[in-house]
């Protein structure tokens, strides 16, 4: 079985706080997603996800960690995280992806339901 690779973004506002959307799985997740064949970089992939599941255009910073998530049945990704920023006040939109956008200062980061290299990935954007 071949690894899945999933990019994602620690996106922070201006007063810090981290974007987050609710999975299917009931699971609050860092926003992005799987590279496309005509994304020339994980940063496009990243500008392209964060377009399409939440209207926001976004300054990609640098990479923050990269670790395996095992979804038991359904396989292991490569989730690959870097730091994000908005670079306007944009309004967010709700995608069929997600059934909510919320977000999250730092301490709802830590005891929301979510894979502990997310959390990991938001201390290092600090």
């Amino acid at each position: 079985m071949s690894l899945a690779v999933s990019i994602k973004a620690v996106l922070l506002d201006a007063d810090g706080r981290v974007l987050l959307g609710r999975n299917p799985r009931q699971e609050w997740e860092l926003l992005g997603g799987r590279p496309d064949p005509e994304d020339a970089s994980p940063q496009d992939t990243l500008r392209r996800e964060l377009l399409e599941e939440a209207g926001l255009a976004v300054d990609v910073g640098p990479i923050l960690d990269s670790w395996i998530y095992d979804l038991g049945e359904l396989g292991r990704v490569c989730i690959v995280t870097y730091r994000a920023t908005l670079p306007d006040s944009s309004s967010l939109q709700v995608s069929e992806e997600h059934s909510d956008l919320r977000w999250f200062t730092a301490d709802e980061v830590l005891t929301a339901p979510m894979p502990q290299g997310y959390k990991d990935s938001v201390r290092r954007a600090r």
